[in-house]
């Protein structure tokens, strides 16, 4: 999730009199059934050597040098990565003509260079085109739709049916969420099924190039994005440029909706749904988000039909432009008059925006859609995980797809966009890494802008957005999670991205948490330390069966062996961690069948594991998480567990392992005991079984004899159906470097704290013994010890050698 921070707030000095665009609106007026200018879009961040190639060849044996430079610089300006194949393909035709004539093959070739190498280098790192399999996919249910078409409705009969000033400043709505989670198969199913007597609806692909008849039919129309150069070429005045240009815009839309669109029904509410409408953020005519702000302005003119939008696409940038400029004519209302023409009036702004729509509940839903698909014994655990997680990565794996996407997929998840192929430094950015982290383990709150890339650069998915607020979380989503589980060993490569060793993705973790550039959501680093150990461990396992990473489950005792041992796989005893080990004999002889498969932890907010564990035994629940490869943490706050991750017995039973996770220096035997037994009497109160596990991280306590731990009986009791409770304690001296990373970032903390409250310390000063001055009292249970103890100690004495406060300072 994010904390609020301010982002895309318009300074004054960029800032656009949005009163002077309506004014144009009345020089727009003659010119509606007129045919817009054709616009085209900047690629500014990546040149394509194919499109180089097919202006060469166009031009091969012309000396016009100065011509061909300006072909080349307008056609990178044309082709972005929205466009289809066939559309491309016409294009290129049509520009040829009157230069030179291409064969069919030529063509063809030329447009599949282009296509490919936008593909391989989007900015977004798209996988597929836009318009992949929409009109052939089912849809699973139809919950979002219905959702959806309520939305668009109370927009509609709000906005327009009051004869009061609208509460929302435009007829729209932005529909925000990351790729892959099906916004336009929504649009798409919306507009074929919910035309009615009072609605009817159109999508609008935001892009260059209009689509060849021969792709799919999903769009209705095309919207270009960025006016022509020569737009604004007559006059120097910036506010004379604006406009004009939107004018452009004025009438380039009531073209579209009067001519293009060829409506069926005379419907008093008409939805224009706007597809990859970030690309009408851009800085225009120095002003943010110029072509976005005129729709919405266009949007409120009063007509004998009423229009409402959706814009769709992954940027939360869409919903910040409450702008100031609104903000500050929210009570000016046609103050540069627009004259006596009704069609040409306005409805007068409000100053709120309609709630904007992510809830995209499509993860795992292709389950239902494809149950054929969801298992097979000739597949890879990771083939059959796919179908669990995000839509568009199942249908891709379907069609034979996926593979050869995988390298779009992961740059993706780096965040990485622009630059040539083969020089990618993801290394040097660190959202990269934190994107990374977080698709395994849930890292926390970070700022909205960070959270803001995650999302439209990246797969995290939002839960809610505002102006000023964007929570995120990462779902369960197999692909994503099976290459950051690859990107998390070193010698591991794909393209020219290349992993790192665990101890470096621990080391950056450390340094996301003690920059500030995120905090854990329970405000502790040691359950999201100690899931990421978990992983690493099993990862271990994982390698050594598969160098495809594609096997997800290990055999519970190995991995067990290695959690004790600390990652090491020599499972003999060493000076350095004196612990129960596991040796070599004692896990050939078991002869068991559990294994665990988990290789991403996400967050489950359920509260219904709070008193009654019974849930956590669905059958069809656990064999889902195990399928899937995923655990969950617990909502903050629930008491006793903090993480479950499932176990399969044998090959048809599933049972919950139950994680209570102590992130503390000190954790007695005695507490770890006594926890032990209330979650074994907790497990038997709701009629579970489980293994529950007391994960103690941080402490150099060693494990003594009366603590319950793993051993060679652990599975045999789990076979006999047997809850079991034991004490996990995790070595300080792990191969991967996570207990001395929380101890450093617990060390910070805790004299951070300690700092922050000295001023209260100067005040219990008075007493020679306070009790709130005992670091046992004072500080958590998981630092009392630390230097924040010692720190707190001195600090006390030192300021109680200064002379006391007065009880009664004289008036």
């Amino acid at each position: 999730m994010s904390n609020p921070t301010t982002e895309e707030k318009d300074d004054n000095s960029s800032n656009m009199d949005e009163d002077s665009v309506e004014e144009t609106e009345r020089t727009s007026r003659d010119n509606n059934k007129k045919q817009g200018v054709t616009d085209v879009q900047t690629s500014d961040e990546v040149q394509q050597q194919a499109i180089i190639d097919f202006v060469d060849h166009v031009f091969e044996g012309k000396n016009n040098q100065t011509e061909r430079d300006a072909v080349l610089l307008d056609l990178k300006k044309k082709i972005n990565a929205s466009v289809t194949f066939g559309g491309l393909r016409n294009f290129l035709e049509g520009f040829t003509i009157g230069r030179r004539s291409l064969s069919d093959e030529e063509l063809d070739g030329f447009a599949r260079a282009i296509k490919d190498s936008f593909d391989n280098n989007d900015s977004t790192g798209r996988a597929v085109t836009i318009e992949y399999q929409i009109t052939n996919t089912k849809l699973s249910h139809d919950y979002d739709l219905v959702s959806f078409a309520k939305h668009i409705e109370t927009l509609a009969t709000e906005y327009w049916n009051s004869n009061e000033t609208p509460p929302y400043v435009a007829p729209y709505f932005c529909l925000i969420q990351s790729s892959g989670m099906g916004k336009t198969k929504l649009l798409y199913e919306y507009r074929n099924n919910y035309s009615t007597n009072d609605f009817e609806s159109k999508v609008i692909l935001v892009c260059d190039i209009r689509p060849d008849a021969t792709d799919e039919r999903v769009f209705d129309d095309h919207f270009v994005v960025t006016l022509l150069e020569d737009a604004d070429a007559s006059s120097s005045d910036l506010v004379t440029k604006r406009k004009k240009a939107a004018q452009v815009i004025f009438r380039r839309l009531d073209t579209m909706v009067d001519s293009k669109l060829n409506w069926k029904q005379n419907t008093p509410f008409r939805v224009l749904l706007f597809d990859e409408a970030q690309l009408l953020l851009k800085e225009e005519f120095g002003m943010k988000a110029f072509q976005f702000r005129c729709v919405r302005l266009w949007l409120r003119k009063m007509r004998e039909h009423k229009y409402v939008a959706v814009f769709t696409g992954t940027s939360s940038g869409l919903t910040n432009f409450e702008i100031e400029t609104d903000q500050q004519i929210i009570q000016q209302v046609n103050s540069r008059g627009l004259g006596e023409d009704d069609t040409m009036s306005l409805r007068p702004k409000g100053s709120i925006l309609f709630p904007h729509f992510v809830m995209l509940t499509t993860i795992g839903c292709q389950v239902q859609v494809n149950r054929s698909a969801k298992s097979g014994s000739n597949h890879s655990e990771y083939n059959n995980a796919i179908i669990h997680g995000r839509p568009l990565f199942s249908i891709m794996n379907d069609r034979g797809d996926l593979e050869a996407k995988l390298p779009n997929i992961l740059r993706r998840m780096l965040l990485l966009h622009g630059g040539e192929k083969g020089k990618v430094n993801w290394e040097m950015n660190i959202n990269g890494w934190f994107s990374i982290l977080a698709t395994r383990v849930q890292m926390g709150i970070t700022s909205i802008a960070v959270a803001s890339d995650l999302v439209a650069k990246g797969y995290a998915n939002l839960t809610h957005v505002s102006p000023d607020f964007a929570h995120f979380t990462y779902l369960s989503d197999p692909v994503c999670a099976r290459l950051a589980m690859s990107m998390m060993s070193d010698g591991w490569k794909l393209g020219e991205m290349k992993g790192k060793s665990p101890s470096d993705w621990v080391d950056k973790l450390g340094q996301i948490y003690s920059s500030g550039l995120c905090q854990p959501e329970k405000g502790d680093f040691g359950e999201v330390l100690a899931a990421l150990y978990f992983l690493l461990c099993g990862d271990i396992l994982r390698h050594e069966h598969d160098k495809d990473l594609k096997t997800f489950s290990v055999d519970l005792d190995l991995c067990f062996a290695l959690l004790v041992n600390g990652g090491n796989t020599d499972v003999t005893e060493t000076p350095a961690a004196k612990q129960p080990r596991m040796d070599k004999e004692w896990k050939q002889s078991s002869k068991i069948s559990v294994t665990l498969s988990c290789i991403q932890f996400c967050r489950n907010c359920l509260r219904s594991y709070e008193t009654d564990w019974s849930s956590l035994g669905d059958q069809q629940f656990l064999r889902q998480l195990y399928a899937s490869g995923t655990g969950f943490f617990t909502y903050a706050g629930c008491p006793t567990i903090d993480a479950v991750f499932p176990l399969c017995i044998g090959s048809e039973r599933y049972i919950p392992c139950l994680l209570s996770i102590k992130a503390r220096k000190y954790f007695s035997p005695e507490s770890a005991i006594k926890l032990c037994n209330e979650m074994k009497i907790q497990a038997e109160k709701s009629e579970l079984q489980a293994l529950c596990v007391v994960v103690v991280f941080g402490s150099s306590v060693e494990t003594t004899k009366e603590e319950p731990t793993f051993d060679s009986q652990t599975c045999s009791l789990l076979e006999n159906e047997e809850t079991v409770a034991v004490v996990l304690r995790i070595p300080v001296d792990d191969i991967f470097g996570i207990t001395r990373k929380y101890q450093q970032l617990t060390r910070t903390s805790d004299l951070m704290e300690v700092y922050g409250s000295h001023s209260f310390i100067r005040a219990h000063t008075g007493k020679s013994k306070s009790v709130a001055l005992n670091p046992k009292a004072a500080l958590r249970a998981s630092s009392f010890k630390a230097p924040a103890g010692s720190l707190l100690v001195r600090l006390s004495e030192q300021l109680r050698q200064l002379p006391p406060s007065q009880e009664h300072p004289s008036k």
